[in-house]
């Protein structure tokens, strides 16, 4: 027996802080839920479980901007609907206005509303807005950049790629444009007489001052999409009566289409006025382009006016807007050349990884990317072909929103994918996290058993040195 070391004290101190120990792993992890609290539990799994858990929390978020990217469509694509309608309205009222049993003063009166409504689709492309992002106006669209300043990139379909384009303009676009040979007469009064203006009849009453029978033609030409300046010997325009002046007359729209017939029933009306003749005519004229990089050789371009449409396989499809200085004075034509890049649209990030993006692109829902813009229903002539107007731009519109709903469904199945991958992931973080309570409470059970009896046999080991006394009281 020795009385220097108790070592059976000693053995059962040991196994009782071991058992101690482990009973408060058990607390810790009865307390906690968790199976790993600290990096020593595991440290494999606690490697694992951070990667996953932080793999949970981008899925999560990802999730989320699904959804916001869902409103972003379900904005646009309610504000589409609108402009739909309103066009949808502008090509009822061109249909009336192209029944001849109207007069033109009821033309003028469809006209004003026509304005009107050409308004609202330019104030709802304005200001469409999604967190303070405009959306309707071609900002999530990709941006282009052209060479020429005097040309400008209206459209792009999703079949165009980001590269450049190069193209050469070989003929300015022109106006109809007709100036009276003479000056009208600013001292006498005007005979009586009619004016026919591409079939809009404009009388002049006797004894109307010149300002007086400006103001009759200059109302009259609205409806016929003229304009009417009074210019003088340089071409300057002036103010009518102020000086000797021509006048000038001008097609609203450039293109071979647009064409100025004026015929007049009194030689000495057309005199009064500086026409001299009886019958005058104006014809305007359309841009010429040739294609050159950057477009595939079975790519075509057709031209109304001003309007270069450039059209090819898969889907492309190009607008481009040729301004009549585009070629400079004294050159033969003009080589420009137009970048597409991928800046511009919103990028929609659906995934917990780099890269993980939906692209999301609306194109410029304006009056001029629609070709709406300069519609006249003045004339029946000029009803009948906004007919054909109003009935691209909804199918344009149409198109629109049917990119729309694509890019929401997708982003719907985006997010229950998303949403699927989380709960799995979920589960097997789960399965290396989460403490068993039914397996680790039996545990917990068992080592307050064995702490208890090891409180217990330590407490008869500290003992066993006083057997020793009695040795020595003999």
């Amino acid at each position: 027996m020795r009385i220097n070391h108790n070592v059976a004290a000693l053995k059962a101190a040991n196994m009782l802080n071991r058992n101690n120990k482990s009973m408060i792993g058990c607390s810790e992890r009865l307390s906690s839920g968790y199976k790993i609290n600290k990096a020593a539990d595991n440290p494999a799994g606690m490697a694992i479980s951070r990667k996953m858990k932080t793999q949970i929390q981008a899925l999560e978020r990802a999730s989320g901007n699904a959804a916001d990217g869902v409103s972003v469509i379900q904005t646009a694509e309610g504000a589409i609907s609108e402009t739909q309608a309103i066009i949808q309205r502008m090509r009822e009222l061109s249909v009336q206005a192209a029944n001849g049993a109207i007069t033109d003063q009821d033309r003028s009166a469809i006209q004003q509303e026509i304005e009107l409504l050409k308004a609202e689709v330019d104030n709802i492309a304005k200001t469409t807005e999604f967190n303070t992002k405009s959306l309707l106006d071609g900002s999530c669209d990709r941006r282009t950049y052209a060479s020429n300043k005097e040309t400008t990139i209206t459209y792009m379909s999703d079949g165009v790629e980001s590269k450049d384009y190069s193209l050469e303009i070989t003929k300015n676009p022109t106006k109809a444009v007709l100036t009276s040979e003479g000056t009208a007469d600013m001292q006498g009064t005007s005979p009586a007489g009619k004016l026919n203006i591409n079939g809009v009849d404009v009388e002049i009453p006797e004894g109307s001052t010149l300002t007086e029978a400006f103001e009759i033609i200059r109302e009259s030409c609205e409806a016929a999409n003229i304009h009417v300046d009074a210019v003088n010997d340089a071409g300057t325009t002036v103010a009518i009566g102020t000086e000797p002046a021509k006048l000038q007359f001008s097609s609203v729209e450039y293109g071979s289409s647009n064409r100025i017939e004026i015929k007049c029933d009194n030689q000495e009306l057309s005199a009064y006025l500086g026409l001299t003749n009886a019958t005058l005519e104006a014809v305007g004229e359309d841009a010429e382009v040739t294609l050159g990089e950057g477009f595939a050789t079975s790519a075509t371009a057709s031209v109304r006016g001003d309007m270069v449409t450039v059209t090819d396989r898969n889907g492309f499809k190009m607008k481009i807007r040729v301004n009549e200085t585009a070629i400079p004075q004294g050159e033969a034509a003009a080589k420009m050349t137009i970048s597409v890049l991928d800046a511009g649209p919103m990028n929609i990030q659906i995934g917990a990884a780099e890269g993980d993006t939906m692209e999301l692109r609306i194109p410029a829902v304006t009056t001029e990317a629609l070709g709406i813009n300069t519609q006249n229903l003045g004339t029946q002539q000029g009803a009948q072909s906004a007919i054909t107007c109003f009935d691209e731009a909804l199918t344009e519109v149409s198109k629109i929103r049917a990119k729309l709903g694509a890019y929401q469904n997708r982003l719907e199945h985006t997010i229950a994918n998303v949403d699927n991958a989380g709960l799995n992931l979920t589960e097997a973080l789960s399965r290396i996290e989460d403490t068993d309570m039914a397996a680790e409470m039996t545990k917990y059970t068992q080592y307050n058993v064995l702490v208890q009896a090891g409180t217990s046999m330590l407490s008869q080991a500290n003992e066993l040195p006083q057997q020793v006394l009695s040795l020595l009281q003999g």
